[in-house]
């Protein structure tokens, strides 16, 4: 199937996601902070229904989750129900085709109901939805916040760009997504994600440089 998806900019599925998590705790008088609750929101807001398949045919054997807009229902590999940041990615993943792509899909198809997210090569509409997911589920404004918490709190403590992460989900309590994915996020932040010693080691160096 062809279909000649939407060109959006970082930027703008940055807005996007972040309308749409607005409205959506809105609308379920949920308040924001913490972790967004991304299972209820598929459920209670979108109407979606959360079914779990093993690996039996069901899916492809590369595909961990998949979206049939004409059942209302998301299909997730079981394997992954057990992994907290998998499986909350892998439920907004499928929002974002909802969101940015299921009229279009609905319109180009020849037969298939279903978008799957899967596989090494990622089409312009998979690496969408996983923009889209990170958005959604690591709202910036709050990354932004807990990162400068982290780095002036921890400046002699930190030593990599993973023991950064979990900090940031320790302090901004987003325990329903995984270190691996906060590291992509700061990464698309300009966020650095550096030891905050190096960095004040390396500002240190400059100034004693220029009062020279």
């Amino acid at each position: 199937m062809i279909v000649d998806w939407p060109v959006l900019s970082d930027d703008e599925i940055e807005r996007l996601a972040e309308d749409f998590r607005s409205q959506a705790l809105d609308s379920l008088a949920l308040k924001s902070g913490g972790a967004v609750p991304v299972e209820q929101i598929a459920e209670q807001y979108l109407g979606y229904e959360l079914e779990f398949v093993d690996d039996d045919g069901a899916l492809p054997s590369d595909v961990i989750g998949g979206i049939d807009f004409d059942t209302n229902t998301i299909i997730i590999n079981s394997a992954i129900e057990s992994h907290l940041g998998r499986y909350s990615f892998t439920i907004a993943h499928e929002i974002a085709h909802h969101v940015l792509h299921r009229e279009l899909f609905l319109k180009a198809r020849s037969g298939d109901s279903i978008m799957c997210r899967g596989g090494e090569v990622r089409p312009i509409e998979e690496v969408q939805a996983d923009r889209f997911a990170e958005a959604l589920l690591m709202p910036a404004n709050l990354i932004e916040e807990h990162h400068r918490k982290v780095k002036n709190k921890n400046i002699f403590k930190l030593t990599n760009q993973m023991s950064i992460a979990s900090k940031i989900i320790e302090s901004s309590q987003l325990n329903n997504v995984s270190v691996s994915a906060m590291v992509v996020r700061l990464n698309h932040l300009g966020l650095t994600t550096r030891s905050p010693l190096y960095e004040w080691v390396s500002s240190f160096m400059k100034k004693l440089v220029r009062t020279r």
